[in-house]
């Protein structure tokens, strides 16, 4: 059974999976290299079908995540192309109209400079009206017959076999299907803004089945469209900067985010397995916008993550108690948000929780794969054990070594730069040891927004200097948001405050840290509340890095490095050594290494 999965619009992705198993899977994004990318997954699709040397006329199914689509967002590019004046124009010129003065207002009118309309194979000019189109009820049936044809024509596959799948199956397919839960009960859960006209579910996974026992409508949980909105007032970019918003949290000491955090509660509370409202917001903008005015930044998200996190314990917790399932996985948006994991571990009433990678609206890609999978199960009395869990999130390009001397001999790069061939990870650990940081580009690419080692700068973790470091030479980030380290799994209790030995090897989840962590793994910890957000590194999973960090853990006791993402601010991870070296050329990093070729400046 051969399952092409898509996730079309915010993050478009591609996965493909044979007889159970994810192949590869991989955003558009780092392709285009447009960041959060949202046109039709071209070149992503390309590469899953040849990792797996197949066509698309070989498909059984080509699986789109999501039954409706944000028609007017898509073609507008919301996320990969609108700057933070763009979405406070977004909210001044189509959403206060719309809401608070009655009119009729078509999104495609007021953004028609920003439309782009080649997208998917085949036009989409005569799809566009002058009615409201960023939801796309209204030409969804026109526009579905065009995206199919598209799809039906480049791939050659039957139009037959394309079919769509709700977008929190989805979620919840992702989440259960890809941990390594299978013989007990597990409470599966999903949050996110909106998707299918639900923004959450409770479900319960049981002898290799997802019974889903509870939905909430998108109109009843903003919770994650408030966080969005919030992003904005503090003047960063909304589906992007929400981790800036939960990094800067910890700062705000608890008189200073009181105000804000009342305001919130004063909103959307628990009700059961629902959600019910003191005040309902018309609006996620201009109502706490108001509302807001005169609170500090940092209060405001001190108190908004507050909010967060105690609503969605609530939450939980009514769900254990409805379901007497105290084993956890959740996916979604709000998946994302590391801080409230931690806070539902800790949780007496949680046993287990599991998180597995990236789980906003990319892993949809992938979670379409696994509900296919399943229904086809069911539907011919297969066993789902041959469904197999994530075990690993490198699902993406490699390039041999080979590959990478014919490249270095083609640009020449002996002329400009010191290249040592054949370096063993004892070299490496020593470079590090010295204070250099090291971009890593080998092995296959890491799908998700974080990097797990294959597409990661690496660093001494022990001198918190080294994050200045890194920022003024590199990232570019913002002063107070943290690292994460990349820990050797089975030394992990040394640094981890991690009583029930939750797994985490996709940094999902935070932690705090042990005495020893504070000390050894100093630049890798949040500077405001000392938590660690760590990649467990298994020595089956990535032998080459488990590698790495355990020579640098022989010179020097520390059984972790500094791990960011390999890139510049705000530009997608690095996918191939093209984007390698641009990064290397346009930054002060010190050092690339590509499989074990190192070059140096």
């Amino acid at each position: 059974m051969k399952i092409l999965g898509l996730n079309i619009g915010e993050l478009s992705t591609a996965a493909l999976m044979i007889d159970g198993e994810i192949i590869a899977a991989c955003s558009e994004e780092r392709f285009s290299r447009k960041k959060n990318d949202e046109q039709y997954p071209e070149q992503a699709i390309e590469y899953c079908l040849e990792e797996a040397g197949i066509n698309g006329s070989d498909l059984d199914i080509v699986a789109i995540a999501g039954t409706q689509l944000a028609f007017g967002s898509w073609i507008a590019r919301v996320c990969s192309t609108f700057s933070i004046q763009d979405h406070i124009r977004a909210q001044k010129e189509y959403w206060y109209p719309k809401l608070y003065e009655n009119k009729n207002i078509s999104w495609t009118e007021v953004f028609k400079d920003k439309l782009d309309l080649d997208q998917f194979p085949g036009s989409l000019e005569d799809l566009i009206r002058k009615e409201d189109t960023y939801y796309s009820e209204g030409i969804w049936p026109a526009f579905k017959e065009k995206l199919h044809k598209g799809i039906s024509d480049s791939l050659g596959v039957e139009l037959s076999k394309i079919i769509h799948v709700d977008h929190h199956a989805c979620h919840a397919a992702y989440a259960y299907w890809g941990s390594p839960f299978r013989d007990k009960p597990v409470l599966t859960l999903t949050a996110d803004a909106f998707g299918d006209d639900l923004s959450a579910t409770v479900n319960i996974a049981e002898n290799n089945k997802i019974k889903r026992i509870h939905s909430v409508a998108h109109t009843d949980f903003r919770l994650a469209r408030l966080y969005r909105y919030v992003t904005l007032i503090l003047g960063m970019k909304p589906n992007e900067h929400e981790y800036k918003v939960m990094g800067l949290a910890p700062y705000a000491k608890p008189e200073i985010l009181q105000g804000s955090y009342e305001i919130f509660k004063n909103t959307m509370y628990v009700n059961g397995l629902d959600f019910a409202y003191h005040e309902k917001p018309p609006d996620m903008y201009f109502y706490f916008k108001d509302k807001l005015e005169g609170y500090r930044f940092d209060g405001i998200a001190g108190g908004l993550q507050k909010y967060l996190e105690e609503i969605l314990t609530q939450w939980i917790l009514n769900a254990i108690k409805h379901t007497n399932i105290h084993d956890i996985v959740f996916s979604g948006g709000i998946a994302m948000n590391v801080k409230a994991h931690k806070v539902i571990h800790e949780l007496p009433e949680v046993n287990d929780l599991f998180v597995c990678g990236s789980g906003s609206d990319e892993s949809l890609a992938l979670g379409v794969c696994y509900q296919v999978m399943s229904d086809h199960c069911n539907k011919k009395g297969i066993s789902n054990k041959c469904i197999r869990p994530l075990n690993s999130m490198y699902l993406g390009k490699e390039y041999s070594t080979s590959e990478i001397k014919e490249w270095i001999n083609n640009k020449k790069l002996f002329e400009e730069y010191e290249i040592e061939y054949d370096v063993s990870s004892d070299v490496i650990a020593d470079y590090l040891t010295q204070g250099y940081v090291i971009g890593r580009c080998a092995g296959r690419m890491e799908f998700g927004q974080r990097a797990l080692g294959n597409r990661s700068i690496m660093a001494d973790p022990r001198d918190f200097e080294m994050v200045e470091k890194i920022n003024k030479k590199i990232k570019n980030r913002d002063f107070w948001m943290p690292f994460t380290p990349s820990i050797l799994a089975e030394h992990s209790s040394k640094y981890l405050v991690n009583p029930k030995k939750i797994q985490a090897p996709f940094m999902t989840i935070a932690f705090d840290s042990t005495d020893t962590a504070r000390k050894d793994l100093a630049a890798t910890k949040h500077p405001a509340d000392h938590t660690l957000r760590p990649q467990c590194v298994d020595i089956k999973t990535n032998p080459k890095y488990h590698e790495i960090i355990s020579a640098f853990y022989k010179k020097t006791g520390v059984a972790g490095i500094l791990n960011t993402s390999f890139n510049l601010h705000g530009e997608p991870i690095v996918q191939s050594t093209d984007d390698a070296l641009h990064v290397f050329k346009n930054s002060e990093i010190d050092m690339i290494l590509l499989e074990n070729i190192l070059i140096k400046k």
